[in-house]
């Protein structure tokens, strides 16, 4: 399934919760994704009738509903969450099955009629699904299948594993199948001219009856989704032309989006001067303070060398304080050596003059130091 946006209307509390992937009627009621899958469905309802009729990746179950009451013999409806498969069953009375497609619940050979609409996309290897449906598939059984082409489908879908191109996709079938039929589905914007009560109808059910002519044409390769009929027996002839008209309103929000794209170009454009001013204004505040940076470099630089004369200076000065240290011990020593001997001297000294010798030569060294006075001139 596409991907899809938006919640359950309060009249659909049953459904599931919605995880952007599946189509659910009430919530999606007029929209061009509604009218999309209800083509889709519409026109797989033609090949139902008396069929056993497999609806891969069945979503919620309104389409399972449709071929059922088109008249198939069996539809069984299987998809991964078991949520879906279990309101599938609780609303519409579906044979809903939880399971993969890319490893059907199913035995070989089962099925007349395998449906899968917008599946194929969402895992990683598409060829996988393509060979379950391949094998269960009837011997004359068809498959009807639909994918986005990626050339033309433009929206970002997170949930897409893997777009392929028309060619891609008819490649891979036509390797399966012996026979293949392209088709393609486009959405067109359409003027239709109603009376009042057909204006007023919003029951898909019937389809309404409009002489229909178109405008523009496009080559192969260019439709929004690519829908293939395959089997390997010859295919059942089926009238392709089917649509169905959705509401206005998505034209009408897009014509308010042009116009308001002028106002919101004008405010980008008044941001876009405002960052460049700012820019500009960063960039000078850059270049200043890559200027402080270089000159503190500088500065870092001449500080760093001045650090190294000073360690040098300091280690000079350590080795002189070293060295007036030593010498500072050395005197020291000396000078103690000194005091010894002075004290030692002044000790024999005493010694000496208290001795008789010394007491009885007193007179003598008294004469002998007056003459000495006397003959100085």
């Amino acid at each position: 399934m596409p991907e899809q946006a938006g919640s359950p209307s309060d009249t659909y509390r049953s459904a599931p919760v919605a995880t952007g992937e599946r189509l659910i009627p009430e919530a999606y009621q007029g929209e061009l994704v509604h009218a999309e899958h209800l083509a889709r469905y519409r026109l797989a309802a033609r090949l139902a009738s008396g069929r056993r009729v497999l609806d891969a990746a069945c979503g919620e179950g309104y389409g399972s509903a449709m071929l059922d009451a088109a008249g198939a013999a069996e539809v069984i409806g299987v998809d991964i969450d078991a949520a879906t498969v279990r309101h599938a069953r609780e609303r519409y009375a579906l044979d809903a099955r939880e399971g993969d497609v890319t490893a059907l619940p199913l035995p070989d050979s089962c099925m007349d009629l395998v449906v899968s609409f917008e599946t194929i996309e969402h895992v990683a290897e598409p060829e996988r699904a393509l060979d379950e449906f391949r094998r269960v598939l009837a011997p004359d059984g068809v498959l009807l299948v639909s994918t986005p082409n990626t050339r033309e489908y433009l929206d970002d879908n997170p949930f897409h594993l893997r777009e392929l191109t028309t060619e891609e996709f008819l490649g891979a079938l036509r390797e399966r199948f012996t026979h293949v039929r392209a088709l393609y589905q486009q959405n067109y914007l359409l003027s239709a001219v109603l009376d009042e009560t057909a204006l007023a109808e919003r029951d898909p059910d019937p389809p309404r009856r409009l002489e229909v002519s178109k405008l523009v044409g496009l080559s192969p390769g260019r439709e929004l989704y690519t829908v293939a009929l395959c089997g390997v027996a010859e295919l059942p002839d089926l009238t392709v032309d089917v649509a169905v008209a959705a509401d206005i309103h998505e034209a009408h929000r897009l014509a308010e989006e042009l116009r308001e794209w002028p106002r919101r170009a004008a405010q980008a454009e008044r941001l876009v001067g405002e960052w460049t001013a700012r820019a500009h204004e960063a960039e000078r505040v850059l270049t200043e303070w890559t200027e402080r940076a270089a000159t503190a470099e500088h500065l870092v630089g001449e500080w760093e060398a001045r650090a190294r004369l000073a360690e040098a200076e300091t280690a000079t000065y350590r080795e002189r304080a070293d060295e007036a240290e030593r010498l500072v011990g050395e005197w020291q020593a000396r000078a103690t050596e000194a005091e010894r001997q002075v004290h030692q001297l002044r000790e024999n000294l005493m010694r000496m003059r208290s001795s008789l010798s010394w007491r009885l030569t007193k007179p003598l060294r008294w004469r002998r130091a007056l003459a000495a006075r006397r003959a100085r001139p």
